[in-house]
């Protein structure tokens, strides 16, 4: 059992289930962590360490049930047919020939678009190509009962920068008449529209969008943008001008209740003490 004592562990591989020395872990723990500017007491250690981490929790949900070869669970609540490959932050945690195969084509996809422009690449948390489908999955948790500081915004510089791009590529991301400033507030999602859209040219699948929240702040106004992710859920869902594009949302809480349904102990056990979610 994982031990959720502290705020922040000293080692962040206390807060994983399997696979903890794993590269693409070793990665994200150098690259994503607290610093004096955004939180002295923790400086110099992981954001995976944090017990609000939605990285950790993400890769201990599914990269268990892939070990587990369970993935099925989530294939099918996303009715994308059967597993064929999964990428993390677009790294496949196991290579084989699919994995490598939609890795190189993500990452080629990517650096395409974003990739001419400076700074750092989108990094989709979870990609799953099903037999029916390919789901790109934004993940979200926050603190229980909580309004989360942010979600899915973005800046009006990153909107400016790379929405006329998008839109040149894919001229029905979006219906028309929208403020930049509107777009801003779900940039996260719109972009992983985008993108959702390109890689399923790729694979030859219909695409399909994911939201995967914390039920427990989805309904919550967040103070700065007036509104609940859920009504910022609704307001992207409307945006979208492209038929062939789906779009779903579920939570934590729901892949807990699947999960346990299923008998994936490990993945069950932990989903139930994790205290963002209880």
């Amino acid at each position: 059992m994982v031990d959720w004592s502290d705020k922040v562990a000293d080692d962040f591989r206390t807060r994983i289930i399997l696979d903890a020395d794993n590269p693409i872990l070793a990665f994200k723990a150098n690259r994503d962590r607290y610093t004096p500017s955004s939180q002295r007491s923790y400086s110099g250690l992981p954001h995976l360490g944090s017990r609000a981490s939605e990285d950790a929790l993400t890769w201990n949900v599914f990269r268990s049930l892939q070990k587990a070869k369970k993935l099925d669970i989530i294939t099918e609540h996303l009715a994308i047919g059967r597993p064929h490959g999964m990428l993390l932050w677009t790294m496949a945690p196991e290579p084989d020939e699919t994995g490598a195969r939609i890795q190189y084509m993500v990452g080629s996809v990517i650096r395409k678009h974003d990739g001419v422009v400076p700074g750092q690449v989108t990094e989709p948390d979870v990609i799953i190509l099903g037999t029916e489908g390919i789901a790109v999955i934004e993940c979200k948790l926050g603190e229980p009962s909580k309004a989360p500081s942010h979600l899915w915004e973005g800046s009006t510089g990153s909107v400016g920068k790379r929405l006329p791009t998008y839109m040149r590529v894919e001229p029905r991301l979006l219906r028309q008449g929208l403020w930049d400033n509107e777009v801003a507030n779900v940039y996260q999602l719109v972009r992983m529209a985008f993108y959702a859209l390109q890689f399923s040219e790729g694979v030859s699948v219909p695409p399909v969008v994911v939201s995967l929240v914390n039920d427990r702040n989805w309904n919550l106004q967040i103070r700065k943008l007036g509104r609940s992710a859920a009504e910022l859920w609704d307001f992207f869902t409307h945006t979208l001008a492209t038929p062939e594009l789906r779009t779903q949302s579920t939570s934590w809480q729901r892949i807990r209740s699947l999960v346990s349904e299923s008998s994936v102990g490990g993945v069950s056990d932990y989903l139930s003490s994790h205290p963002c979610l209880a």
